[in-house]
């Protein structure tokens, strides 16, 4: 098991984690540059991607039409998008 699957939950404290996570789950997959685009421009979001991958929740793939880097949720990932936004709902919620 690797050290952010230990850390579990806590992986998201890292900024942008959350944001990519949600914006994976409401617009589907899309390109590696779609993320930085509407997410975050920030130089470290492909460390981020990998993390997230990593931790089986995203999957980062070539498109060899397009030279992009497509990204998706995995089955687990769109279990924990679905979580993320439950819980963004019961914050908002008055």
């Amino acid at each position: 098991m690797t050290l952010e699957m230990d850390r579990g939950v806590l992986s998201f404290e890292e900024k942008h984690m959350v944001a990519i996570m949600m914006y994976l789950s409401i617009n589907g997959q899309c390109r590696k540059i779609e993320v930085y685009q509407n997410v975050s421009s920030n130089p470290r979001i492909p460390e981020k991607l990998d993390r997230l991958e990593s931790l089986g929740l995203i999957r980062q793939t070539n498109d060899t039409k397009s030279r992009s880097i497509i990204v998706s949720l995995t089955s687990k990932g769109r279990a924990v998008a679905d979580k993320l936004i439950e819980l963004d709902k019961l914050i908002k919620a008055n």
